[in-house]
C-alpha cells in the first residue's frame, strides 16, 4: 500500500518568500519526496491538515496564480496515481520505481514533458479548454504506448496510424478520432516549429482522419426560445414553500433560463465566457471581454434585456468580482467550479425544454447556435455573423448555421415551379 501526502518546504530565505510543495511517497516503509513543478506558495497559503490551498481575501491577482497552482497539484497527483496503477499491475515494485517514472516525464524531449510546457503556457493565458484537450490526447497516446512516455523523435506514422486504428477498434466516433489526431498534430507541429525535432519529409499525421463530420445542429428556433420564456416559473415560485426542495429546484430552473437568455442576447456568448465575466468587463454601454477559446476581444452593447438579467443577480454578487454567481468559492478552483456549473446548467436546460414541450437536445451551446441561425434567417451576411460570434474563420461560422427549414425550401421550390408553369 502506497500513501501520499503534500508537504510545504519553506524557503531557505525565510517565511516572506514562497516555499515549494512536495509530494511525500511512502511504500513498504520506504520514504521518497519529490518537488512538484510550478507549485511555489507562501506558508499562509497552505493548510497542512486539510491539504488544500488557502486563497487570499483581497488579492485577485495572487488568487489567479494560486488557481494555477491548484490545477497543477491535481494534475501531478493524477499523474502519480496513473504511474502507481501501472506498477501495481506489474506486481512487486518499490517507491524508487514510482519516483523514477514520475521524474522521467519531466523530460521535455518526450511527449508528456513537452506537452506539460505547452499546457503551462496555455493555462497562464486562460486557454483552459485547449490545455485540457492537449492533456487528454497526450495521456491517451501514452496509455496506448503501455503507459510509457514517447520521445518526440519517435513519433512516426506507424505509431500514429496504429493509435488511430486502436481508437476506431474501441468504437470511438469519427469526430472523437479527429479530435485526437488534430490536437496531437498541433502538439507535434509546435515541437517542429520550436526546433525540438527535425521536420520530417512527411507528417506522421498524413492520411489520418482530421475532418469534422457534420452533426445534428443544436439551434432552437425563435418560436422554441419563446416557448422557454412562456413558462411561468415566477408563478411556480410564488406557489411553492420557500424552504422546500421543490422551491430550490424551480429557483435553479429560473437561474438556468436567465443564463441561457443572457448568452443568447449577448450575441451567442459562450457559457465559459459568461461564467468568467467580470464587473470590470462592463464599460459604459458595452461589455468588453476576451474569448477564452480564441483570445479574441469582443464588444457587446448593453441592451435593456441584458441589463435586466445582470441586475437580477446583482445582490448575489455584491462582494464578488464576477457578474454572475457561478465562481463563488475562493477555496476551490475557478475552472472546476465552472465545469460543475456547466454540467448543472445542461441538466437544468434539458428539464426546462421538457416542460416547454421542446423535443430536441438543449444545452448551453444552443444559445450560441440559435443566435447564429436567427441571424442567418434575418439575412445577415456570413462575415457579419462570424465577427459577431468572435470566430477566426467563416468556415467555423458555417458549421454553426442551421440548414433552412424544409418548409422554407418547399416554398422557394414552389415559387420556382410556378414561375415556369405560369
Amino acid at each position: 500500500m502506497t500513501s501520499m501526502n503534500l508537504v510545504l518546504r519553506p524557503s531557505s530565505r525565510g517565511c516572506h518568500f514562497p516555499g515549494s510543495l512536495s509530494l511525500r511517497l511512502i511504500h513498504n516503509r520506504q520514504v521518497k519526496t519529490v518537488t512538484l513543478p510550478g507549485c511555489r506558495i507562501y506558508p499562509e497559503e497552505w493548510n497542512k491538515d486539510k491539504q488544500v490551498v488557502v486563497y487570499p481575501e483581497n488579492n485577485p491577482d495572487r488568487a489567479a496564480t494560486l488557481e494555477e497552482v491548484y490545477h497543477r497539484i491535481n494534475d501531478e497527483l493524477e499523474l502519480v496515481n496513473t504511474y502507481l496503477q501501472t506498477l501495481q499491475k506489474k506486481g512487486w515494485y518499490n517507491v524508487e520505481d514510482l519516483v523514477r517514472l514520475y521524474r522521467e516525464r519531466k523530460d521535455a524531449s518526450k511527449l508528456l514533458g513537452y506537452t506539460e510546457t505547452l499546457i503551462n503556457t496555455l493555462e497562464r493565458r486562460g486557454q483552459y479548454r485547449t490545455a485540457k484537450a492537449y492533456r487528454t490526447v497526450t495521456k491517451g497516446l501514452v496509455k496506448f504506448n503501455h503507459n510509457t512516455d514517447i520521445p518526440l523523435t519517435q513519433i512516426n506514422s506507424n505509431l500514429i496510424k496504429d493509435f488511430e486504428k486502436h481508437l476506431r477498434d474501441a468504437g470511438r466516433l469519427p469526430n472523437t478520432i479527429s479530435f485526437y489526431m488534430r490536437n496531437l498534430r498541433a502538439i507535434f507541429n509546435k515541437a517542429v516549429n520550436e526546433k525540438r525535432i527535425v521536420k520530417p519529409k512527411e507528417s506522421p499525421f498524413a492520411g489520418t482522419y482530421t475532418s469534422v463530420a457534420k452533426t445534428r445542429k443544436r439551434s432552437l428556433s425563435l418560436e422554441e426560445i419563446k416557448a422557454l420564456y412562456d413558462l411561468d416559473l415566477g408563478k411556480l415560485l410564488k406557489e411553492t414553500k420557500p424552504d422546500s426542495h421543490e422551491y430550490k429546484v424551480i429557483e435553479d430552473l429560473h437561474h438556468a433560463r436567465s443564463y441561457f437568455g443572457f448568452c443568447f442576447y449577448a450575441r451567442g456568448m459562450s457559457f465559459v465566457d459568461m461564467a468568467f465575466l467580470r464587473k470590470d468587463n462592463i464599460r459604459g454601454e458595452f461589455i468588453r471581454y476576451v474569448r477564452k477559446k480564441t483570445g479574441q476581444e469582443i464588444d457587446v452593447r448593453l441592451t435593456p434585456e441584458i441589463q435586466e438579467i445582470i441586475d437580477r443577480f446583482a445582490p448575489e454578487v455584491k462582494n464578488s468580482p464576477y457578474v454572475f454567481p457561478i465562481i463563488r468559492d475562493k477555496g476551490k478552483g475557478a475552472y472546476r467550479q465552472y465545469e460543475n456549473a456547466l454540467q448543472k446548467q445542461n441538466c437544468l436546460l434539458k428539464k426546462i425544454a421538457e416542460l416547454a414541450g421542446i423535443h430536441k437536445p438543449v444545452s448551453t451551446h444552443c444559445a450560441r447556435h440559435s443566435w447564429a441561425t436567427a441571424a442567418k434567417y434575418n439575412n445577415f451576411p456570413i462575415a457579419v455573423i462570424s465577427e459577431a460570434l468572435g470566430h477566426t474563420s467563416e468556415r467555423t461560422t458555417q458549421i454553426y448555421l442551421d440548414s433552412l427549414d424544409n418548409s422554407v425550401l418547399d416554398t422557394a421550390n414552389q415559387i420556382i415551379i410556378s414561375s415556369i408553369t405560369k
